[in-house]
């Protein structure tokens, strides 16, 4: 039996990529990858690992620099006395993630540091605290010592 956790696995050229198989056979199997009908063996370019446990067994293959003649179909392959059976993973070309954005400060003009960390501090203790009423002694007690944590969090910012 084999088992294909990502069938359909998208990576950006330039990339390295690692697909997986599992097995379950008995006899014991010999497992393999295919692609193109040519069977991948360990190189620069493609990397085989097979971790196996009693009668199972997880085959990765990783891909390194991904080109356009690496995107398509491969097959981990199991066979023994009593049979064979294989799994199909299809590798397709995904666009390169863009480079997240540069932070950036932003000020606010004519308002204190204070001011504004107390308008936080006001907005975060509300959400916390439900919006409750003040007058209760547990619910201020609560509202000064979450004030006095985000203070000193702001502050260490």
């Amino acid at each position: 039996m084999i088992w294909v956790p990502n069938q359909l696995v998208g990576a950006p050229a330039g990339t390295n990529v690692t697909i997986d198989c599992h097995t379950e056979a008995y006899p014991r199997a010999i497992s393999y990858w295919v692609y193109e009908n040519v069977m991948i063996l360990p190189t620069k370019k493609y990397g085989t690992e097979t971790t196996e446990n009693s009668y199972r067994a997880h085959m990765k293959l990783t891909i390194r620099d991904l080109r356009e003649k690496d995107f398509g179909n491969y097959r981990c392959i199991s066979k023994n006395s009593l049979g064979e059976t294989e799994g199909s993973i299809r590798l397709y070309e995904i666009p390169m993630p863009s480079s997240p954005p540069k932070a950036t400060e932003v000020r606010s003009s004519g308002a204190s540091k204070e001011g504004e960390c107390h308008g936080l501090i006001e907005i975060i203790t509300t959400f916390f605290l439900g919006g409750t009423e003040e007058n209760d002694e547990n619910t201020q007690d609560s509202k000064n010592l979450a004030e006095i944590r985000i203070q000193h969090l702001l502050n260490t910012i």
